[in-house]
């Protein structure tokens, strides 16, 4: 949940270009599950997993390290790289995980003592699949959260323009490219901004009919993608947005209320003093959106709803792993598998964390008809449970962020009439092959 900011610190390769060859200890010391666990982490969340976990099991000890985003990676591979018997248990989001798979640095949780498979049912089939190392399919890693996303929307303003704020109902204004444009033209009609930023249609980029990236070393650029372009530029040149980035003060700002609609590029001390007042419809967030919208909506909470876009989607997500140095390994799965394979648990972190959406499926079961009163009062954690299994994990290739990036380049381009459609497509594919020759681009 709390990892999405440091997305944009782990670069493609960042980890692997220096560990590649650094191998793995397949060694795992004889414990007997009781010894003293360390975890290095980047959130607050594991270290109150570890004071329930230790008022459960009298005499066990876990101690929890967090580490700012900005060094995280370094110290993690500074000390694995050394084979260092501290920490037992890393953390990471699915983008950070698979550079830890490929240095050898997480043990396998499919073989002995663990035997993760036959947990599998148990928690939501694309954490059990993001877990795994892309290599050799074995699964190295587990997660307590499902991350998946939707559209947040006011219902005050949905009834206000279309006298409906039923999710079904504007399920349909957000099904595919063109109702997103028309739904923006409808409420820049009466005064809104469908998005805070043309940022939030970056989720949907997968579109109707969803294609991975990379397919059969050929670069996928689908209708719907070419269909996504023309939709983030007609919102931005078209001003059908409120233009305040993600996590700007303006972004946070607009959860309670009207924003400049020219607010500085989201910094509101620098906003034009003149310019007219705008209120924000909707937002793409995961489920950690939620808590966000929690905290920030003041007098609005109570008038969100959520509902789904073009495409199921996930971001983000606390994966933790054993260290293959650890000399606790034994200890180390026993707190793992109390944090994410406990229906118990998962129930106690529903409410501990007021809103997170666990990966345990029978805990969303038993909370399915919890009414979100942030969301007035729908049952959200049915909704997620729905989204999440919708997720398909098979979109997700190792080129993702790279070519997201070219791809983001080459939008901002004919955003801001830089370059034309075709000459901006052109640069990105010049730009895919430039760094992955290997993949087949359009001609």
């Amino acid at each position: 949940m709390k990892l999405k900011k440091i997305m944009s610190l782990v670069l493609s390769g960042l980890i692997v270009t220096s560990l590649v060859g650094c191998g793995s200890s397949s060694k795992t010391a004889k414990d007997n599950g009781n010894g003293k666990i360390v975890v290095w982490t980047l959130s607050d969340d594991l270290k109150s997993f570890a004071k329930h976990y230790q008022e459960q099991n009298p005499g066990k000890k876990v101690e929890v390290t967090v580490i700012a985003p900005a060094d995280y990676v370094t110290k993690v591979t500074t000390a694995l790289r050394g084979k260092s018997k501290i920490p037992d248990i890393i953390v990471g989001e699915p983008q950070m995980i698979p550079n830890y798979f490929e240095a050898g640095f997480c043990e396998d949780l499919t073989k002995e003592p663990y035997n993760v498979k036959q947990y599998k049912n148990q928690i939501v089939n694309y954490v059990y699949e993001a877990g795994k190392d892309p290599k050799d399919g074995k699964v190295k890693a587990l997660s307590y959260q499902v991350t998946a996303g939707g559209i947040t929307y006011r219902r005050d303003i949905a009834k206000a323009v279309w006298g409906n704020d039923d999710p079904d109902f504007i399920a349909g204004k957000f099904k595919d490219f063109d109702a997103i444009s028309e739904t923006a033209k409808e409420l820049s009609a009466k005064g809104y901004k469908i998005f805070a930023d043309t940022g939030d249609l970056a989720p949907f980029v997968y579109g109707k009919d969803p294609e991975p990236w990379v397919k059969d070393k050929k670069l996928m650029v689908t209708k719907d993608r070419l269909a996504y372009v023309d939709a983030a530029v007609k919102l931005y040149q078209e001003k059908l947005v409120a233009f305040a980035p993600q996590w700007s003060p303006a972004w946070y700002a607009s959860m309670a209320g009207s924003i400049p609609t020219d607010t500085g590029n989201g910094d509101l001390k620098k906003a034009n003093p003149k310019a007219a007042k705008t209120e924000v419809f909707s937002y793409a967030l995961p489920t950690w959106g939620s808590l966000i919208i929690r905290d920030n909506a003041k007098n609005n909470i109570g008038k969100f709803g959520v509902t789904t876009g073009p495409n199921a989607y996930f971001a983000g997500g606390t994966f933790m792993a054993i260290s293959s140095y650890s000399e606790n390994k034994l200890a180390a799965w026993n707190f793992i598998k109390y944090c994410t394979l406990n229906e118990n648990t998962a129930k106690w972190w529903i409410k501990e964390s007021k809103g997170d959406v666990v990966s345990n499926i029978a805990a969303l079961e038993a909370n399915k008809d919890m009414k979100n009163e942030a969301f007035g009062g729908q049952k959200t954690y049915a909704f997620w449970l729905e989204q999440a299994k919708k997720v398909d994990y098979s979109l997700v290739t190792k080129y993702d962020d790279q070519i997201g990036k070219f791809f983001g380049q080459a939008i901002e381009s004919i955003q801001k009439g830089k370059m034309s459609k075709e000459a901006a497509l052109k640069d990105f594919y010049k730009n895919v092959k430039t760094v992955y020759p290997q993949i087949e681009v359009p001609n």
